[in-house]
């Protein structure tokens, strides 16, 4: 089974800091991604979370919704202005399973990354999934699905 990284970005805040935690909309849309994702059986092997505030949010309440039992790793190197690259190794290092996991960040980085990754460039607006998978952990990858706010418009 290959490692498919699921990039997440967080939900809709309600401002910049490294403290600002989501804003109710942001919490109702990434409640509703969660419900989305179980419904379908997704089911992360690993999370990785940014050390800010409204990532390690937007990750505990898709956990929430999923029942998943996962606590969130933070690294540091999955904070905003962090390099492509070196998240890409700090993934790498903190060790990524078979099957998906989900990485939960911010922009500019997550774009990087999903550009790193497939060779893609990937818009991120807030709550936006994108999967890559990858054949070995490492190795560039295949863009497998984008899931945005609009994706959930009922």
């Amino acid at each position: 089974m290959p490692t498919t990284l699921c990039l997440l970005r967080h939900g809709r805040a309600s401002g910049q800091s490294r403290d600002a935690d989501l804003s109710p909309e942001g919490e109702a849309h990434v409640s509703a991604l969660g419900s989305k994702l179980a419904a379908e059986g997704f089911r992360p092997r690993a999370v990785f979370t940014s050390p800010y505030r409204r990532a390690h949010r937007t990750a505990l309440l898709v956990l929430a919704a999923l029942g998943s039992r996962l606590e969130p790793v933070l690294l540091h190197e999955l904070a905003a202005d962090s390099d492509a690259g070196i998240a890409h190794d700090a993934l790498l290092a903190a060790g990524l399973p078979e099957g998906p996991v989900l990485v939960v960040g911010h922009m500019p980085l997550l774009a990087h990354l999903a550009l790193l990754l497939s060779g893609q460039e990937v818009g991120f607006a807030p709550g936006t999934l994108v999967e890559i998978e990858l054949a070995e952990p490492g190795d560039s990858g295949r863009l497998v699905r984008r899931l945005g706010p609009e994706d959930l418009a009922t």
